[in-house]
């Protein structure tokens, strides 16, 4: 049972930053928004060891009238999130955690942090998700998707993520949702839809339709997107095709859970009014200005009675 005035200590983790916030009850980040170096390729230890330093740094913001719940971390895949042990390897990020059950190790360093000990409403806990759930939990409970008892939660930027939530709770299986509640994997056209409902899909569409100019990096869709906005057509087409495509892997699953209503975010998401309606097979689409905020509130859902099915 999580009380009203328990806060948890949330983590977003990237490739390159940590953004971290401290989540109250109302979904509110008590403190501004901290921003720390994620140090991704070094050794397990040193890892262990910087996350537990960035657990204590924002527990110490903290104010003494609060008592901490938990930590919940948005850690990249692949990971076994149930159990948090990381099963990232070759992604140049995280190598050193493949096999280490974070949630275990960072649980074990936390209880020993001595200014920390007389802080925990309960023992020390930390849980691990992916970004895609906890934007989804934290837009369901605080944010666009509030309003609606059932919602497909996607996030589009440099991968596709998604969620399914029924109730404030992460649906992972049954016969209406795929596996884990994950689309990316699935398979369509040539590849899976990861390949195609991404930056990159965009890019390689760009490519297969002949647009010139592209450049290079991580401004390429932002590019895009302008040209688009500049009313140029084969950019305009571009993004049809890109929306075409994303209501294409939907439909299946708009028809098996039939969702009230269908949460965008990420940094694709920005550029939405290009390649969706209002509407997506006759179900809303409500866009959601921040990811890591969202995943952040999502954090603090982890602890709440609301679980997981």
């Amino acid at each position: 049972m999580i009380r009203m005035d328990d806060i948890v200590l949330a983590f977003d983790v990237g490739g390159t930053y940590v953004k971290a916030g401290i989540v109250g009850s109302d979904g509110s980040l008590l403190e501004p928004l901290s921003i720390y170096p994620a140090r991704a390729g070094e050794a397990k230890e040193e890892l262990l060891r910087h996350f537990a330093d960035l657990i204590a740094d924002q527990a110490k913001r903290v104010s003494a009238g609060n008592r901490i719940r938990g930590v919940g971390i948005a850690f990249p895949g692949p990971c076994d999130y149930e159990r948090g042990i990381c099963r990232t390897r070759g992604l140049n990020k995280f190598d050193a955690l493949y096999g280490v059950n974070l949630k275990e190790e960072l649980t074990n360093r936390i209880a020993i942090i001595p200014g920390l000990r007389d802080r925990w409403s309960d023992a020390p806990a930390v849980a691990i998700e992916n970004d895609a759930a906890l934007f989804a939990l934290g837009e369901c409970a605080f944010g666009a998707g509030h309003p609606y008892e059932k919602t497909i939660c996607l996030t589009i930027g440099t991968g596709f993520g998604s969620a399914f939530i029924r109730k404030g709770r992460l649906i992972k299986s049954g016969h209406e949702v795929p596996p884990s509640g994950w689309l990316y994997r699935l398979p369509y056209r040539s590849g899976m839809m990861d390949d195609y409902i991404s930056r990159r899909g965009i890019v390689r569409l760009a490519g297969e339709m002949g647009i010139k100019g592209v450049p290079s990096g991580e401004e390429d869709v932002k590019h895009l997107a302008q040209r688009a906005r500049f009313g140029e057509g084969i950019a305009v087409q571009l993004f049809r095709e890109f929306g075409h495509r994303l209501e294409e892997v939907l439909l299946p699953f708009i028809q098996s859970f039939r969702p009230e209503a269908i949460i965008l975010g990420g940094q694709i998401a920005q550029s939405a009014d290009l390649f969706v309606s209002e509407a997506i097979g006759s179900v809303p689409v409500r866009v959601s200005p921040d990811l890591s905020v969202s995943a952040l509130r999502g954090a603090y859902r982890l602890f709440a009675e609301d679980g997981k099915d």
